[in-house]
C-alpha cells in the first residue's frame, strides 16, 4: 500500500486581531479536514497560531510527524512572518487558504481581511523565492474545497510514485526504440526506483507451480470463458503465467511493472495479453511491450481513478464524420472493461497466435486518454477527453471507438507532430483535471489535445 500523505493544517492570525472568528474557524476547518481527508495523516496544532513561540512549536510538531504539505487557513489577517517561517524551516509545499469574509455590518469593524492577507503573503513568498498555492473561498464552496483536496491528492500521488519500485521483466521487443527508457530521468522526475527480473526467472516460476494450483485457476478461467476456443496447451500456459507473475511481482518487491511480451514469450506459446488484463483487475499493473513510460502512465491513472483498470492501447484509425478515434490492442483489456453485450472471448493472440488474448469490445462511458513521454530528458504529458461508444468490435483483439472532444484529425496530427509514441492509456473516469494538476506539481508540461 502506498504511504499516506502527512498533512499539516494550521489556523493563523496576527495578534492585534480579535480571536473569536479565528477560534471558530479553527474548530470548523479541523473538523472539515477530519471528514474530507480521511485517507491522509493529519497533523493539526490544537490552537490558533499567533505568536512566534506558537508557530515554532507547531513547526517542531509537524517536522516530528514528517509533514509533507501544510495548509494554512486564515483565521484572520496574518503577517508575512508565519508563512515565511513555514517554507524556510520545513521546505514543504504550502497552501494558503483564505475563507470568505463573514457578513458585513455597516458600523462594525472588518473581522478577517483574509483575501488581503493571502495576497500579501503570496507576494512576500514570491520575493523570497518560495512557491506557494493560493485558494480563495470558504470550505462550503466546492471550488475552494475541491482545489485544496485536489492539490493534496496530487501531492499524495506524487509521494506514492516516489515510494514505488518498478519491475522490468525482460527489456524491450525487437526494434521498438520507443520502448527504451531513461532510468535517471524517471528517478529524477517521479522518484521511482527500477529493478530487473529476467524472463527466464518467470519461465522457471511457471514450471515450478503446484499442479493443483494451476488446475484450480484453469477451472476458474474455463468457467467464465470457453476454453475450446484456445489452441491445446494455451490455457495451462495462461494460468501458469498469471500465477507466476502474481507471485513474482510480490516476491521481488515491485509495486508495478512492464514486460517484454515478445518474441520470447510467443516462442514459449505464452503471449501474456489476457494475463495482463486479469492482473489489472487484481490491482496489479504490468505494462506491455516493454513500454516503461506507458506503464508509468498506467500506474498514475490507477492512482488517480481509485484503482480503475486502465487500457494500454494503440490508435489505429479515425473517422472524421463521427469524430471518433479507434483504439485497439492485441487483447490486454481487463475483464472489468469488457462489454458483455458483445460476448467477450478468450482466444489466441489475434496477430501471431502463441498465447491468450481477449477478443472483445469495451464498455461505453466517459474516458480520459493520457501518455507520458520523455522528450530528450524532459517528461511531457499528452491529455485527451472522450466518450467511449457502445459499439461491437470490428477486428480481432480488444477495441473501442471513442468520440473525441477535439477534432480527431487535428488530434491525431498533433500527437504525431509532438512525437508522442503510439501507446496511450485509456481510463474509464474523468481524471483529466487531476492528471493535469498532478503533472503541474511534478513540473511536467501538459500537451492538451
Amino acid at each position: 500500500m502506498p504511504e499516506k500523505l502527512n498533512v499539516g493544517l494550521i489556523v493563523t492570525l496576527s495578534g492585534r486581531w480579535p480571536r473569536e472568528l479565528p477560534v471558530r474557524r479553527h474548530a470548523e476547518y479541523t473538523a472539515w479536514a477530519r471528514e474530507n481527508l480521511k485517507d491522509m495523516n493529519l497533523v493539526m496544532p490544537p490552537q490558533v497560531l499567533t505568536t512566534p513561540e506558537e508557530v515554532n512549536e507547531a513547526i517542531r510538531m509537524m517536522r516530528r510527524e514528517q509533514t509533507d504539505a501544510v495548509v494554512m487557513v486564515y483565521g484572520a489577517f496574518t503577517g508575512d512572518d508565519i508563512a515565511a517561517s513555514i517554507v524556510q524551516k520545513m521546505n514543504v509545499p504550502l497552501i494558503l487558504w483564505a475563507p470568505y469574509e463573514p457578513p458585513y455590518e455597516r458600523e462594525e469593524r472588518l473581522w478577517a481581511n483574509a483575501l488581503c492577507a493571502m495576497t500579501m503573503n503570496a507576494a512576500a513568498l514570491g520575493r523570497l523565492g518560495y512557491p506557494c498555492h493560493t485558494v480563495y473561498g470558504s470550505k462550503e464552496d466546492e471550488r475552494a474545497a475541491g482545489k485544496v483536496m485536489g492539490l493534496l491528492r496530487g501531492y499524495a500521488v506524487k509521494k506514492a510514485l516516489a515510494g514505488m519500485t518498478m519491475g522490468i521483466f525482460g527489456y524491450r521487443p525487437t526494434n521498438y526504440y520507443v520502448s527504451t527508457f531513461d532510468e535517471a530521468a524517471i528517478r529524477r522526475t517521479f522518484g521511482i526506483a527500477m529493478n530487473a527480473t529476467e524472463l527466464k526467472t518467470v519461465f522457471d516460476d511457471m514450471a515450478a507451480l503446484p499442479e493443483g494450483e494451476v488446475r484450480a485457476d484453469m477451472d476458474a478461467v474455463a468457467a467464465r470463458w470457453d476454453p475450446a476456443l484456445l489452441p491445446p496447451g494455451h490455457l495451462e500456459n495462461h494460468s501458469r503465467l498469471y500465477l507466476a507473475l502474481k507471485k513474482r511481482i510480490k516476491a521481488d518487491g515491485y509495486d508495478f511493472g512492464v514486460i517484454k511480451c515478445w518474441p520470447e514469450m510467443g516462442a514459449a506459446h505464452t503471449q501474456p495479453c489476457a494475463v495482463l488484463g486479469r492482473l489489472l483487475d487484481d490491482g496489479i499493473s504490468i505494462g506491455c511491450e516493454g513500454d516503461v513510460d506507458a506503464a508509468i502512465t498506467q500506474r498514475l491513472a490507477m492512482l488517480l481513478s481509485s484503482g480503475n483498470a486502465p487500457f494500454i492501447t494503440d490508435m489505429i484509425d479515425l473517422n472524421e464524420a463521427e469524430n471518433t478515434l479507434c483504439f485497439w490492442h492485441c487483447g490486454n483489456a481487463a475483464p472489468s472493461l469488457h462489454n458483455e453485450k458483445y460476448r467477450p472471448e478468450l482466444r489466441n493472440h489475434p496477430l501471431v497466435g502463441q498465447g491468450t488474448a481477449f477478443w472483445t469490445a469495451l464498455k461505453p462511458g466517459r474516458v480520459t486518454i493520457a501518455r507520458l513521454h520523455n522528450d530528450h530528458g524532459q517528461y511531457k504529458l499528452a491529455l485527451m477527453r472522450g466518450e467511449a461508444l457502445d459499439r461491437d468490435r470490428i477486428t480481432r483483439g480488444s477495441m473501442i471507438q471513442v468520440k473525441m472532444e477535439a477534432p480527431v484529425r487535428r488530434t491525431a496530427e498533433s500527437l504525431i507532430e509532438n512525437r508522442i509514441p503510439h501507446h496511450y492509456v485509456l481510463v474509464w473516469d474523468d481524471i483529466y483535471d487531476k492528471l493535469k494538476q498532478t503533472a503541474a506539481l511534478m513540473e511536467i508540461p501538459v500537451i492538451e489535445l
